[in-house]
C-alpha cells in the first residue's frame, strides 16, 4: 500500500483551461481535473477504456457524428477503448477519469515513481 499527495505529483496541463492530477497503479489511472469554464477538449481518443466522474460543474461531451451529452454534477459518462470524443466544460468543473490499462504515457510525461 502506497500514499500519495496531490500537491507533491507533478500536474498535466493537456489543454488550455485544463489541469489534471493523475496517480496510476499496475492496471488503473485515475485522474483529477480542474476545468475552467469554457475549456475544450479537442477530439482524441486513446486505446484506454475511460470512466468519467463529474463531481461538480457541467461538461458537454461530443461524439463523432455530432451526438451530445451533458454530464452534470454527480453523473458518469463511459467510453470505449478508441471512441473519439472531445467536449466543452460549461462551468467551472472537477472531474474524474479512470483509464484501464494505465495510462504509461501519462506516468511518463509526470515521471511517476511506484
Amino acid at each position: 500500500m502506497k500514499t500519495y499527495k496531490s500537491a507533491e505529483i507533478k500536474k498535466i496541463d493537456r489543454w488550455p483551461g485544463l489541469t489534471g492530477t493523475f496517480a496510476h497503479g499496475a492496471g488503473l489511472s485515475l485522474a483529477h481535473w480542474v476545468m475552467k469554464k469554457d475549456a475544450a477538449l479537442p477530439p482524441h481518443s486513446h486505446p484506454h477504456e475511460q470512466i468519467t466522474y463529474v463531481v461538480s460543474g457541467k461538461i458537454r461531451f461530443e461524439e463523432t457524428g455530432g451526438a451530445t451529452h451533458v454530464v452534470e454534477a454527480g453523473g458518469f459518462i463511459v467510453f470505449a477503448p478508441n471512441e473519439t470524443h472531445g467536449g466543452t466544460a460549461l462551468e467551472e468543473t472537477i472531474a474524474l477519469d479512470a483509464f484501464s490499462p494505465a495510462r504509461e504515457d501519462c506516468r511518463a510525461e509526470q515521471g511517476w515513481k511506484d
